[in-house]
Order: structure tokens, then C-alpha cells, then sequence
């Protein structure tokens, strides 16, 4: 199997870089080589290979990784993907920007990045399970209906009014996953 983080980062001249959670873990981050846009982040609690991890698919990056805060959403997902029996969770964002305001996307010229699509499908395609997670937002400029052809059998937490599938944050811990399709 050849590896995405290298694969996509080879095309797109990106940079690769290895890492360390707080509390150990290996990690795995993608960016831009001005650090405007992160492509990809895994960490691993066990093998550290993508058909036992779980690919979450998230609206755009923060900047939490390499600010060192606590990041919500990371930790919502560590824990669905430890309760789905993952080795390990990677996330990619319909929009590469990053930012800890998610309308700022909106006033940047190109949100999505030269190698978005790419790493989406590069992900998506070599993991087990997708979840797509980004919320009512991924709709704009007509985003999530472009990826939804992207994502390799993309499951959800249950879709907004809009058929948006919902953001982690914002359901109960408990929520089951369905199958997500782009509304029509």
C-alpha cells in the first residue's frame, strides 16, 4: 500500500511532518509550506496504518496543533473513533485554511488549497471508514456537493435541515452512523 502523507505530499510539494501528542502519541501532520494550509493530521493509538483508522471529515483546520490548545473537536473524535475500535483517527477539512474562526474561510481567495481534493481522496479512499462531519458551513460555495463524489462510502452523525451531515460537537456521544448523502 503506498502512503498518502508522502504520496499527496510529493505532489503538491508539501511538507510532512512527524509528531508527538501530549500524551504521547505519535501524530502526523501535512501543511503547506507557509503552515496556511494543514492537508492532514493522524495520531495513533495503535498501528499506525489506514485501513484501521478512521478518516473524519471536518470543515476546516484550527489552529490549535501547533498553538498547543485544547482542541474540542479532536477530542470528540478521538473518542467515537476509540468506540468504533480504530487504531487511530486522521482528519482532513472540506477547506484547508486554517483558522479558529471558521467564517473567516469565507474571505480567504482560495479556502479549499491547491491540494485539497487530493488529500481527500487520498485519505478517504485508504481508510476503513469516513465519516463526513462538517456541518451546515460545508455547503458554502457548493463545497460538499463537489467532494461527495470524492469520499469512499461516507457515513455521518445524522444531517442538518439542509442534508449538511452534522458536526461532532454538536450531537449526543452517543449518536449512530448512518450513511450520508449529499441532498439532491
Amino acid at each position: 500500500m503506498t502512503d498518502p502523507f508522502a504520496e499527496v505530499a510529493a505532489g503538491h510539494g508539501l511538507v510532512d511532518l512527524p509528531g508527538t501528542s501530549p500524551d504521547g502519541l505519535p501524530e502526523r501532520y501535512l501543511y503547506s509550506p507557509d503552515m496556511v494550509f494543514r492537508y492532514a493530521f493522524g495520531r495513533w493509538w495503535g498501528d499506525p496504518d489506514l485501513p484501521s483508522t478512521v478518516v473524519w471529515v471536518l470543515l476546516n483546520p484550527a489552529t490549535g496543533d501547533t498553538e498547543r490548545r485544547r482542541r474540542p473537536t479532536l477530542d470528540r473524535c478521538i473518542g467515537r473513533s476509540r468506540d468504533m475500535g480504530a487504531t487511530g483517527l486522521l482528519i482532513v477539512n472540506l477547506f484547508a485554511y486554517r483558522h479558529t474562526d471558521p467564517r473567516m474561510i469565507r474571505s480567504t481567495a482560495d479556502p479549499v488549497g491547491p491540494a485539497g481534493d487530493d488529500a481527500l481522496r487520498a485519505f478517504t479512499g485508504a481508510a476503513a471508514t469516513t465519516v463526513a462531519a462538517w456541518g451546515s458551513h460545508g455547503s458554502w460555495r457548493g463545497r460538499s456537493s463537489h467532494v461527495a463524489p470524492l469520499l469512499a462510502d461516507p457515513v455521518c452523525l445524522g444531517t442538518t435541515a439542509g442534508g449538511e451531515p452534522r458536526h461532532p460537537l454538536y450531537v449526543p456521544a452517543d449518536a449512530p452512523l448512518v450513511p450520508w448523502r449529499p441532498p439532491m
